[in-house]
């Protein structure tokens, strides 16, 4: 009698890890399908959205270098210091007077319009009225910042400068902080500069455009140099979608051939 029942008991231990065994693997073949599934899927509607997100990007950008051509031929007959509405005057072209601040020397970090690393040098210049705008003199290299100097600039000569007029930018979170102690900027905000040199500006930043103004600075300003490389990227980010899709489709149709086999 014991000896049926510890026989008994066995079978339906077996029988249960049996069954247990089956249900664990049935589990995993399903979160294994799922997760294939889900993560195909998942990719294919990200590569999507950043193909959307990319034709969003391509008319912004196309809205901004329509605006840059149409401002840019326009010449204002006086610099505007109280700004206008919505940086309506942002790239238009104007002429200022007046002397340049020397002590007040900063270095922005940018590249220029072949890639390479480097400095915009920007000075305050101060008018005949004793306001205050920044001027963006040109650029420098990154590994000539050390030996850079404005002999070139006479603190006591009156200087007439034309250019751009650029709106003050931003700020993001992504945008490091300024380096005062090196005087190394990241950002065109007049308001920081403000603070730091304890003047009150415009908020329009006058670029100079004349490539002849200033001998060793590279001088560089043209809208059609503005790159719009959006539409490229959103045609590889579709493109890359629906070669996924090709390959998910095909996966399942070799899934179902195998299975009616």
């Amino acid at each position: 009698m014991v000896l049926a029942l510890c026989r008994c008991c066995m079978v339906i231990l077996i029988r249960c890890n049996i069954c247990l065994g089956l249900l664990l693997n049935l589990i995993y073949l399903l979160i294994k399908n799922f997760s294939f599934h889900f993560i195909f899927l998942v990719t294919i509607c990200f590569l999507l959205l950043l193909g959307y997100w990319q034709t969003q990007r391509l008319e912004w950008k196309t809205n901004i270098i329509n605006s840059v051509e149409k401002n840019y031929m326009l010449k204002l007959e006086k610099f505007p210091f109280e700004g206008g509405i919505d940086k309506e005057f942002e790239f238009m072209q104007v002429e200022l007077k007046g002397f340049f601040i020397k002590e007040k020397l900063m270095y922005f970090f940018k590249s220029n319009l072949n890639g390479m690393s480097g400095f915009e040098i920007v000075l305050p210049l101060k008018t005949e009225d004793a306001k205050y705008v920044y001027v963006i003199l040109g650029w420098i290299p990154y590994d000539f910042k050390e030996k850079f100097n404005l002999d070139f600039i006479d603190a006591n000569k009156e200087f007439i400068v034309n250019g751009a007029l650029i709106y003050s930018k931003e700020r993001k979170p992504l945008i490091p902080d300024n380096e005062y102690s090196a005087s190394i900027w990241y950002l065109l905000n007049t308001d920081e500069m403000d603070n730091f040199h304890k003047i009150e500006s415009s908020a329009y930043i006058l670029k100079i455009t004349d490539q002849n103004k200033f001998e060793n600075l590279l001088i560089e300003f043209e809208p059609s140099n503005i790159r719009n490389n959006h539409l490229q990227y959103a045609v590889t980010w579709f493109l890359l979608s629906i070669v996924i899709l090709i390959m998910y489709i095909y996966y399942i149709r070799q899934g179902s051939t195998e299975n009616e086999v």
